[in-house]
């Protein structure tokens, strides 16, 4: 990390921790007065991350794809991105941010504890079809967190429905619909990413597909993903049980980005960069 990225990030990660207590706080003592001063928080963190990631740029002339640290810091970004824009989009969505934002600060925690190390991109990671495959994968993965934000909004509205902070968010039958139309965004994207990956996999290793760990977790993602939403198109799957799905589902995508690294050093797949 250079010495502005390092201070960035910290900030960053400072804001969003002060952030994730707030909301926290509000649930639990029932007090809807600081959301939208969060959200502000929110937004004041999202320009210090923005800030880390024109700091390493700068550094490295790439932006951050690579490595377990780069994932997460990207990853991050895509994910508040997101999570800012619902709630510009509508203020009753603010509220998401009570599930994004400690995911995000748990990646990036977990990011900073691997090797943030400055170092250039490999030379068979230098491929447009690498900013293609990258950009769909991120742009599913925070659909897939709006999701099961959505989904843990509504399992908590649905078990304490007096509560005065859930006056704030969407009725149950809304954050519903938002559960299932975040799912299907992340699907298609999620399709395209894989898609992209498979062609870049062609030029890179010869083959489309060789069930690498990274790939063979990506397929069980998608799988998972597309098996509810036949559920909830075929048998009416919705409220509480698409919530627990999609909360659950989210697992197989931190897996895929980060788990398996972790545990197996022979992937051949970009996230393997360290």
């Amino acid at each position: 990390m250079s010495y502005w990225e390092t201070i960035f990030f910290w900030i960053t990660l400072l804001i969003y921790s002060l952030a994730a207590g707030g909301y926290i706080y509000a649930v639990v003592f029932k007090n809807p007065r600081p959301l939208p001063k969060l959200t502000l928080f929110i937004a004041a963190g999202f320009i210090t991350h923005s800030a880390a990631i024109g700091a390493r740029y700068l550094e490295l002339s790439h932006l951050p794809w690579a490595g377990d640290y780069e994932s997460a810091l990207m990853g991050g970004w895509f994910i508040t991105a997101a999570t800012l824009f619902v709630a510009w989009q509508n203020k009753a969505l603010q509220g998401l941010a009570t599930a994004t934002t400690p995911l995000v600060i748990i990646m990036m925690g977990y990011g900073v504890m691997r090797n943030p190390t400055l170092s250039p991109l490999a030379a068979n990671l230098k491929s447009n079809w690498l900013y293609i495959h990258v950009y769909f994968a991120w742009l599913a993965f925070g659909a897939y967190a709006l999701a099961m934000a959505a989904g843990v909004i509504y399992l908590l509205k649905r078990r304490d429905p007096d509560n005065p902070v859930f006056e704030r968010f969407p009725a149950l039958t809304r954050l519903d619909e938002l559960m299932f139309r975040f799912l299907v965004f992340g699907f298609i994207t999620d399709t395209l990413m894989i898609s992209a990956g498979a062609i870049w996999a062609k030029d890179l290793w010869g083959s489309y597909w060789s069930w690498d760990p990274v790939e063979t977790w990506s397929m069980i993602s998608w799988t998972s993903y597309g098996i509810a939403i036949h559920l909830r198109v075929t048998f009416g799957w919705r409220d509480a049980r698409l919530a627990w799905l999609l909360i659950v589902a989210l697992s197989t995508v931190i897996i895929s980005f980060f788990g398996v690294n972790f545990v197996i050093s022979t992937s051949q797949h970009m996230f393997n960069v360290r």
